[in-house]
């Protein structure tokens, strides 16, 4: 009983941070919607979907393989540093050949929507700067996050997420908020509260600076080689609709979706708990039956708010579309529609924890079989220059990738998904 009452007080906690965070996050999202042009937000919704692409192929595209390796050397402060050393520089080049497919189909998307030249340079730049601390960020929190100090990435995000309020707020009222202005903000905030406060407190618990272990660096590469298809899908799954929708429709379309994503940070709140979380403890745990327990009470739990994020959605989605403003009147079919489709992905990523946490990523090569199949079929019967068709896309991605995770976790539970 002591045990439970522990970790209900610990997921309050959490929870508690974290419902602070987004709700900053969401009152500087809906300021940044009401207050940039509809091509301005377009613009800066292709810079922000460019860093989400490049995260799912770097930070997320070794996520499977850093959490085990860290969590079997997490009380060793030289071996955890070592790991992370090897994960960074692997990042790193990941983060170059990602960059070398990902902008220039960016900047065509710009030039062909009338962005000035020096704006596409500043916002690839900010691009290219927002990932790179994206990935120290994700370094430096890591060794926090396996020490259950959760609470300090949560008040570095609120820190930081307040502090590009406050500029935000600035630029708007003086009038310079545009798609580069609000972009630059967006890069520089966190690097006071990252360097300065973090990073001191996350060295208390991994040797920082350490040369990279080359047997962590091939481990790492294995993993990311095995689930090189999953990350693929994945970026598909969840990034390609807006690219499709700017090149099959036209640059308002692109500011609808990206507006009507700003609504769904609701769901990174559970989220971010159920990661933030669930996800460090698991991959510690080495009890089956522990495990189980925990991803049983998780599963359920996800079901239950997932349900209520729609219900709520639909009852309120003019006022959340009054929040936007009146250049996003009358997406409230659209409102909804994505707000089920990123309740199903929630349901999805809390369910398949225990793959990541321990590495279950065998067959993960069959992952762009289902989704693609899935997208494919869809494609057939979806008008994709709308913003309902990239949403439904994004449902059938999802659905093909929940059906590969299910065989993943059915193997995993056997003992037989690991590498």
């Amino acid at each position: 009983m002591h045990q439970v009452r522990r970790i209900v007080g610990l997921i309050a906690s959490y929870a508690s941070l974290s419902i602070l965070s987004r709700v900053v996050q969401m009152i500087t999202a809906f300021l940044v919607v009401r207050s940039l042009a509809k091509t301005e937000y377009a613009w800066y919704s292709l810079a922000n979907n460019l860093v989400g692409a490049l995260v799912i192929f770097t930070v997320t595209g070794i996520g499977s393989g850093l959490m085990p390796l860290a969590g079997e050397v997490a009380q060793d402060p030289l071996k955890l540093g070592s790991v992370l050393a090897s994960a960074r520089r692997f990042r790193a080049a990941l983060l170059f050949f990602g960059a070398l497919v990902g902008l220039p189909v960016f900047i065509h998307l710009l030039l062909r929507s009338g962005c000035p030249p020096l704006s596409i340079a500043l916002l690839v730049g900010s691009a290219i700067v927002s990932l790179m601390v994206s990935i120290s960020t994700q370094m430096i929190a890591t060794p926090l996050s396996l020490a259950r100090r959760y609470n300090i990435p949560q008040w570095e995000n609120i820190l930081s997420s307040a502090l590009r309020l406050v500029c935000i707020v600035s630029l708007v009222f003086a009038g310079f908020a545009d798609a580069v202005t609000v972009m630059i903000i967006t890069v520089l905030a966190p690097l006071p509260t990252v360097c300065g406060w973090m990073l001191p407190k996350a060295r208390e618990y991994a040797a920082f600076g350490q040369p990279a272990d080359p047997a962590a660096t091939q481990r790492l590469k294995k993993y990311f080689i095995i689930g090189l298809p999953a990350n693929i899908t994945h970026l598909f799954e969840a990034q390609v609709a807006l690219f499709i929708v700017g090149w099959m429709g036209n640059i308002d379309k692109v500011a609808d979706l990206g507006a009507i994503c700003r609504v769904a940070l609701i769901l990174q709140i559970p989220l971010a708990v159920a990661s933030g979380v669930m996800l460090p403890r698991m991959s510690t745990e080495k009890n089956l039956q522990r495990l189980w327990k925990m991803w049983t009470g998780s599963s359920i739990l996800a079901v239950v708010i997932g349900v209520a994020i729609v219900a709520c959605g639909w009852l309120l989605r003019h006022q959340l579309l009054f929040l936007l403003g009146p250049a996003y009147a009358g997406l409230e079919n659209e409102l909804v529609l994505y707000l089920g489709f990123q309740a199903f992905s929630f349901f999805a990523t809390v369910t398949t924890i225990p793959i990541q946490a321990k590495g279950w990523v065998r067959h993960s090569w069959i992952r762009p079989i289902a989704v693609f199949g899935s997208q494919a079929l869809a494609a057939c019967v979806l008008d994709l220059s709308t913003v309902s068709g990239a949403i439904g896309l994004m449902l059938a991605g999802s659905v093909g990738n929940m059906l590969l995770d299910s065989f993943l976790l059915f193997n995993g539970w056997r003992g037989r998904a690991t590498i």
